[in-house]
């Protein structure tokens, strides 16, 4: 009897042990599942995010690669890179740079932030932000880990480029108002004394004189460069003014084509192809027929320049969703990067001295942008540069200005 007892209880330990077991089991397989959802649920937040990011350990192995690493043209799959030494992958960047950066996170624990700038295959320039965060995941007071986080900030970058040239220009278009008519005035005189000698010059009342020469040459220096002062100050005038525009509907296929004319008449540079291509089913735009016209002879001159060799001018419009687009493009020498932040400022050239104002562009820019448009650069040194204007088709212009009827209503 006691041995059937015993049995019996052992028997009853076994099963409650095996259900405890089963229990268990079954509890670990729901626990490992539901860590295995909320990790591929993190991976895929971190997946998501519009950021490139990474993680290395203390011995600069890499640990975590998100799905942004993956893309681009300088992407690498995840698979390739776990586990791997970070200088193995990263190394368009130079070493010291980055054993410097990652080195300071681990030391001191602070974040370390840079900017930095890279130029694309088609030579688009691109702005980063880099930022390296300290991880703890060892228990204790030392950085186990360092998350490389990369932002996109190109969009940031140019729009701040773009509120400080506009101040610029702003600054300097009050300036100009107030001292170009006072420099006219002497400029004026100078430009009439000058034009009174040569008439005399002419009318033989020097003709004794030893230096007659030396006198008709700088009369002719005195003048001409009274001339282009003077073409100076007519272009500061006009960067300063406030335009008055005119709004009415613009083909801008006939402004396209008008601007290649007037090119074409000036016989301007050597060997120089024009190419047009403008659709015949182009929106009409809303603005000043003649202002817009300037805008691209301002533009197409300057491709034309940067092909002393000859080349192939192109300017195309487009249709694009609510904007009309004119790309003026060149096969010429380009822009170098360091000059592309700057070409829209009043007085910035890259010709020589007597061969342009620095005012071109930047009157250009003020043009579009009092029609509701921009103006952007692309350019590879050696390749050639487009610009593209961007205005709004007529019916978004109007639909825009109703809109603001309606909030100026509405305050």
């Amino acid at each position: 009897a006691q041995q059937a007892a015993l049995a019996a209880h052992i028997s009853s330990l076994y099963l409650t042990a095996r259900d405890a077991s089963a229990s268990l089991a079954k509890e670990v397989d729901e626990r490992t599942a539901e860590a295995e959802t909320q990790r591929r649920f993190t991976e895929a937040i971190i997946d998501s995010l519009p950021l490139s990011l990474y993680a290395i350990d203390r011995d600069y192995r890499i640990v975590a690669w998100n799905r942004n690493r993956e893309l681009g043209e300088l992407g690498v799959a995840r698979g390739l890179v776990i586990g791997k030494n970070i200088f193995e992958i990263l190394t368009r960047q130079k070493r010291e740079v980055l054993e410097r950066e990652f080195s300071h996170v681990f030391e001191t624990g602070e974040i370390e932030r840079v900017e930095q700038e890279t130029t694309t295959a088609n030579g688009e320039v691109k702005h980063w932000l880099i930022s390296k965060f300290p991880m703890w995941a060892g228990g204790d007071d030392e950085v186990s880990h360092v998350i490389t986080v990369g932002e996109d900030i190109t969009l940031r970058v140019e729009a701040n480029r773009a509120v400080a040239r506009a101040e610029k220009l702003a600054a300097v278009g009050r300036l100009a108002a107030g001292v170009v008519h006072e420099i006219n005035n002497p400029l004026a005189t100078i430009s009439a004394c000058a034009e009174a000698l040569q008439s005399r010059l002419q009318e033989g009342a020097f003709d004794g004189s030893s230096a007659l020469d030396d006198l008709r040459e700088y009369l002719g220096l005195i003048r001409g460069e009274a001339f282009r002062c003077k073409s100076i100050t007519n272009g500061l005038l006009d960067f300063s003014r406030t335009r008055a525009v005119e709004h009415a509907p613009v083909n801008l296929q006939d402004v396209v084509s008008s601007a290649a004319r007037l090119l074409s008449h000036q016989q301007r540079g050597f060997a120089i192809e024009i190419q047009i291509e403008t659709p015949d089913d182009l929106a009409p735009v809303s603005g000043d027929t003649s202002q817009l016209q300037q805008a691209v002879i301002a533009l197409a001159a300057n491709a034309i320049d940067a092909m002393p060799k000859g080349g192939l001018l192109t300017i195309s419009a487009r249709n694009r969703e609510n904007d009309v687009l004119i790309e003026v493009s060149d096969t010429g020498v380009g822009i170098p990067s360091e000059n592309l932040a700057r070409i829209f400022e009043p007085f910035f050239t890259t010709k020589e001295v007597g061969h342009g104002t620095g005012l071109g562009l930047a009157v250009c820019y003020g043009i579009l942008t009092e029609h509701g448009g921009t103006l952007d650069v692309q350019s590879t040194v050696g390749a050639g540069t487009t610009f593209t204007i961007t205005l709004p088709a007529l019916n978004q212009q109007r639909e825009r200005s109703t809109e603001n009827a309606e909030s100026r209503k509405l305050e």
